[in-house]
C-alpha cells in the first residue's frame, strides 16, 4: 500500500467523519439543486400554461376577426345594392365603404365607419321621404290638371 493510504488508514474515523462530512455537505448540494430545479419546473409549468392561455387568446381574436370581417363583406354587398338605388349618395357611400376595407384591421376604425354609414342611410331616408313628398305632390297636381281638362272637355262639349 502506498503511504497516503497507510495514513488514511492509520486514522479510520476522521476519514469516516471527513467523509460523512462531504456526504452531507454534497447532500446539501443536491437539495438545493433539486429545490432549483423544483422551482424551475414549476416556472416553466406556469410559463407553459401562460403560453397556453395566451394561444387561447390569440386563437379567440382570430376567429371574431373572421367573423368581423365576414360581416363587413356582407355589409358591403348590401350597401351596394342600397348604392344603385341612390346615385345621388353613390360617391359618399363607395369612399366610405373603401375606407371601411382600408382600416378594417383596426376595430375603432370599422366602427367610426359604421356610424358613417348609418349616417348616409338616414340621409337616404330623409330623400326618400322628400321624393315621395315630391310624387305625392306631382300626384295631386296631376288630378287637378285631369279635372281642369275635364271641365275644359266639359265647356267646349256644352259650346258645341
Amino acid at each position: 500500500m502506498k503511504k497516503s493510504n497507510t495514513k488514511q488508514m492509520s486514522n479510520p474515523t476522521e476519514a469516516i467523519v471527513s467523509i460523512e462530512k462531504e456526504l452531507k455537505n454534497f447532500d446539501k448540494q443536491i437539495k438545493v439543486l433539486l429545490a432549483g430545479f423544483s422551482s424551475l419546473v414549476k416556472n416553466f409549468d406556469t410559463v407553459v400554461k401562460k403560453i397556453d392561455t395566451l394561444e387561447k387568446r390569440i386563437d379567440i381574436m382570430e376567429k371574431t376577426s373572421h367573423s368581423s370581417i365576414k360581416a363587413l363583406e356582407i355589409n358591403k354587398k348590401q350597401t351596394e345594392s342600397a348604392l344603385k338605388n341612390f346615385l345621388e349618395l353613390e360617391k359618399k357611400i363607395e369612399s366610405g365603404i373603401k375606407e371601411l376595407i382600408i382600416r378594417n384591421k383596426e376595430m375603432e376604425d370599422v366602427a367610426k365607419k359604421a356610424k358613417i354609414m348609418e349616417k348616409n342611410i338616414e340621409l337616404l331616408k330623409s330623400s326618400l321621404e322628400i321624393i315621395e313628398d315630391d310624387v305625392c305632390e306631382i300626384e295631386d297636381m296631376n288630378e287637378e290638371v285631369l279635372d281642369i281638362m275635364q271641365q275644359i272637355q266639359d265647356s267646349l262639349e256644352e259650346n258645341d
